[in-house]
């Protein structure tokens, strides 16, 4: 890793700790308010650190099961609203890379698919790890913390999770979407 990227990543997790330790001080291990803060700081900081060291799950992860693919079951858990509320107002600022392309070429659909399943990785990643505190907090008996911290991460990670699958089914029905690092993408443009 380079300098820039050591300095980067450092610097994040260094204001994320001291933001999350500050947190702790004012509102108490067992508050909501820490809850928030526990899920919202992890998010920034995987967020910041992700522009320079980019994580990623294995594409059996990414691979949509049968059930994913009329994105039904996600609209049942209301994930209309969640893209509908994640399209407008600040909120849509934190990634503008994930609209469909004016011109959407093989190439840029591939493009698409992928900047996704990065978002989605690094949601489900912070998801998985705040259900350790949320289990933490349980355990230490801080059973409203344990609460909102869960509310928090399903909230802030395990939506967006679904929300990128619910779009890269989307994507796939509309265009033939190749596996990542595949050399195919001549037909990706053509609609199904």
């Amino acid at each position: 890793m380079g300098v820039r990227k050591t300095l980067i990543v450092g610097g994040a997790s260094l204001v994320a700790s001291g933001l999350l330790v500050g947190s702790w001080q004012v509102f108490g291990p067992g508050s909501g308010w820490f809850a928030f803060a526990v899920v919202w700081l992890s998010m920034v900081w995987l967020g910041t650190i992700s522009r320079v060291v980019q994580p990623r799950l294995p594409e059996r992860y990414h691979a949509l099961r049968a059930f994913e693919s009329d994105g039904r079951v996600y609209e049942l858990m209301g994930i209309r609203v969640v893209k509908w509320l994640l399209r407008r107002g600040p909120m849509a600022a934190f990634n503008p890379d994930l609209h469909l392309p004016t011109t959407p070429t093989p190439a840029s659909i591939a493009r698409l698919d992928q900047r996704m399943r990065d978002a989605e990785a690094a949601h489900a990643i912070l998801f998985a790890l705040t259900i350790g505190v949320v289990v933490h907090a349980a355990v230490r008996g801080w059973w409203l913390a344990a609460v909102w911290t869960l509310v928090f991460d399903v909230a802030l990670n395990g939506y967006p999770v679904m929300l990128q699958r619910y779009n890269r089914a989307l994507l796939a029905r509309r265009y033939r979407v190749p596996a990542p690092g595949s050399k195919e993408v001549s037909g990706a443009g053509r609609r199904r």
